[in-house]
């Protein structure tokens, strides 16, 4: 029932893209805003985090992954389909295989063959662009980035709580991008409140929490195959709000892709 939290937490996560583009504002500023806001939920329970952690490298390393992941998707959700998108995010254990290849290390033949799977299933969901934007290549590199989350997090689940972790992720985040944010973040801000709100709690505060917490308790190779609820629910979510529709063949794409992540993933690439 533990892994359950993974599940709505990938849930909400699928919604972030409602909130970004109604934001309308840069990648960086959004990411700002949704750590800081989300940073902002969890202040009551300060008290409960142990602030010596930020002295541990493993968990400075774990916010700073955290921060790329999520500044690399909301770029790619902002130029691509949600669904699309999501779908690179969590090709993460596909890209964990090549990784193994480039290193010369064994790999057995079901990981070949679900590599094999997810390469035609990308070159299917990307039939529609005739070359690879930058949206594809944002997408691409937050599923890398997130294939290090999941193989990070589990190492410092295991002495920190679910809440340290989301707390001290969302403000190293919030203070490295801070120098970095937009000229009219006080416009975004007084313009977009209820939004910023939104996006702080919906697809951040709650599910950091949830995903965090389940990690602890799900097997490594099982929290992402239970996290794969988010493409499906970004998928759906891109349909009711923005009308997106995936063709035949990308369906067919994404079928392969979510298949393929499935095999690697049970068959024990990422333990």
């Amino acid at each position: 029932m533990r892994c359950l939290t993974v599940a709505v937490s990938a849930v909400l996560m699928g919604s972030l893209a409602i909130f970004v583009r109604s934001i309308d504002a840069d990648p960086l500023t959004v990411t700002f805003f949704r750590m800081t806001f989300g940073l902002i939920y969890l202040l009551p329970a300060i008290k409960l985090i142990r602030f010596s952690l930020f002295k541990n490298l493993r968990v400075l390393l774990l916010s700073f992954v955290s921060l790329l992941t999520i500044a690399f998707y909301i770029s790619s959700i902002q130029l691509v389909e949600m669904a699309v998108s999501a779908i690179l995010l969590y090709m993460a254990p596909v890209y964990v295989i090549i990784f193994m290849l480039f290193r010369g290390e064994k790999v057995d033949r079901t990981s070949i063959f679900s590599l094999v799977t997810a390469l035609i299933g990308l070159f299917l969901l990307l039939s529609p662009y005739y070359s690879i934007n930058v949206g594809i290549i944002f997408g691409i590199l937050a599923g890398v980035c997130y294939a290090g989350y999941f193989l990070l997090a589990k190492d410092v689940r295991s002495f920190a709580s679910s809440l340290e972790i989301t707390f001290i992720t969302l403000l190293v985040s919030s203070i490295i991008l801070a120098p970095a944010v937009s000229s009219n973040i006080l416009i975004v801000l007084q313009s977009k409140l209820l939004w910023l709100l939104g996006l702080g709690l919906i697809p951040t505060a709650i599910p950091f929490v949830l995903l965090n917490y389940g990690i602890k308790f799900c097997k490594k190779e099982i929290a992402p195959i239970i996290a794969l609820i988010e493409p499906v629910s970004a998928g759906i979510f891109g349909f009711l709000f923005f009308k997106e529709v995936l063709t035949v063949k990308q369906l067919l794409g994404a079928f392969l892709i979510l298949s393929s992540v499935f095999i690697a993933l049970r068959s024990g690439v990422e333990s």
